[in-house]
C-alpha cells in the first residue's frame, strides 16, 4: 500500500509539472494581436529593472502576463542583458520575440526609419512624413490641438500651456521606425510617448518646486535651437534671455519673426517692415515670450534652458559665416559686432 500511494503521489506531481510547463511555454508563444494597432512605441530607461519593463509590455498590451515574461527573461539568463533605447513593435509579437529584440542588436529597417531634427516645426515634419508617404494626404499633424493628447503628456508636461495650442514643441526629435498605413493619431501617439519617456521627472520635480512651467522651458528651448549652434553657448544665451524676462525687456529674437512669417523658416527675411509686424511672435515689438514654441527643441536645449550658465552679457549675435556666437556686455559693443560680423 505505501509502494502504491508513494507512486500515485509522483504521478500528480509530475503530471502537474507537465501541467505548468506545458501553460508555461504555450503562454511565452501567444501572440496578442490587435486588427486596431499596427505598431506599439516603447522606450527602455538606462537602469530599469526587467520587472518594470515587463509591468509596462503588458500594460501596453505586449505581453499576456508581465510575471511569465520576467520569470522567461530570467530562466534565460537575459534579464542583466537588456538594452535601453526607443524601440516600435509590430504586433502580432510573442513573449519570445520580444524578448529577443530587447536583448539583442534590435536594428530598425533603414527604409522605414522617420526623423524628426532637432528645431524642426510641426509644418515641416508634417510634409516631411507626406512626402515619404507615412501620412496619407487627407491626414494632418497640425490640426491637432493639446486638449486631445492630455491623456499621453499628463499635467507636468502641459503646465503652463494653452490647451487650444497646437502640438509645436512636444514633437521630440528622434528617429521613428513608421510602417506605412498609420493614422496622424497613432503617429501622434508614439512620438508622444517617447517625449514623455525621454524627459527626465527630476526636471519636472524641480520645475514644480521652482514655481515655473514646463512650457516656458520648451518656448525658450525651441528659441535656442534657431538662435544657437553650440551646447555651452546656448546656455550663454538662456542665460540672456531669462535676464531679459526678469527685467521686463523684450527678448528681441529674429527666429520668432521667421517663424510668424512661414511657420516653417524658409525665405525669412528681416526687414524694417517685419520689425513692426504686428505678430505676438514679434519679439521686438512685444515683452514677454512667444504664445508658443517656434519649432521642437531637442533635449540640449531643453536642458539649456532649465540649466544657464550666469555670464554678464546682455546682447549676442551669430557669424553668418561661421555660426560662431558673438557675446557683448553693452549695446555699444553689440552695435560694433554688428558691424563687423553682419554686413561682411
Amino acid at each position: 500500500m505505501k509502494i502504491k500511494h508513494f507512486n500515485y503521489w509522483h504521478l500528480i506531481i509530475f503530471g502537474g509539472c507537465f501541467l505548468l510547463t506545458a501553460i508555461f511555454f504555450l503562454i511565452i508563444n501567444i501572440s496578442i494581436s490587435n486588427a486596431d494597432i499596427k505598431q506599439i512605441d516603447f522606450t527602455i530607461a538606462n537602469g530599469e529593472s526587467s520587472q518594470e519593463i515587463s509591468q509596462r509590455l503588458a500594460q501596453n498590451g505586449l505581453i499576456v502576463s508581465a510575471n511569465f515574461f520576467d520569470f522567461y527573461l530570467r530562466l534565460q539568463g537575459k534579464d542583466k542583458n537588456i538594452k535601453a533605447g526607443h524601440y516600435q513593435f509590430v504586433p502580432p509579437l510573442n513573449i519570445k520575440q520580444i524578448a529577443r529584440l530587447i536583448t539583442s542588436d534590435y536594428k530598425l529597417n533603414e527604409q522605414d526609419i522617420f526623423l524628426i531634427k532637432e528645431g524642426e516645426t510641426l509644418l515641416e515634419i508634417e510634409e516631411g512624413l507626406k512626402v515619404k508617404g507615412l501620412l496619407a494626404k487627407d491626414q494632418s499633424l497640425t490640426q491637432w490641438r493639446l486638449q486631445e493628447v492630455q491623456d499621453k503628456l499628463g499635467n507636468k508636461l502641459l503646465r503652463g500651456a494653452s490647451l487650444t495650442n497646437s502640438l509645436e514643441g512636444y514633437l521630440f526629435p528622434d528617429s521613428y521606425h513608421l510602417v506605412s498605413g498609420l493614422s496622424d493619431k497613432e503617429i501622434i501617439n508614439l512620438i508622444l510617448n517617447n517625449f514623455a519617456q525621454q524627459i527626465p521627472s527630476g526636471w519636472l520635480d524641480q520645475l514644480e518646486k521652482d514655481g515655473k512651467n514646463f512650457y516656458d522651458i520648451l518656448i525658450l528651448a525651441s528659441i535656442l535651437e534657431k538662435e544657437v549652434q553650440l551646447k555651452n553657448d546656448k546656455r550663454l544665451v538662456a542665460d540672456i534671455l531669462w535676464r531679459r524676462l526678469e527685467n521686463k525687456m523684450p527678448l528681441q529674437v529674429d527666429a520668432t519673426l521667421c517663424y510668424a512669417q512661414s511657420k516653417d523658416f524658409r525665405n525669412c527675411l528681416i526687414d524694417q517692415a517685419v520689425l513692426k509686424m504686428n505678430s505676438p511672435y514679434n519679439t521686438y515689438l512685444y515683452k514677454g515670450l512667444p504664445p508658443t514654441p517656434i519649432n521642437n527643441p531637442g533635449l540640449e536645449s531643453i536642458e539649456a534652458v532649465l540649466y544657464p550658465l550666469p555670464n554678464d552679457y546682455w546682447y549676442y549675435l551669430t557669424d553668418r559665416q561661421t555660426g560662431q556666437t558673438i557675446f557683448s556686455k553693452t549695446y555699444k559693443e553689440h552695435l560694433s559686432a554688428r558691424q563687423k560680423y553682419l554686413t561682411k
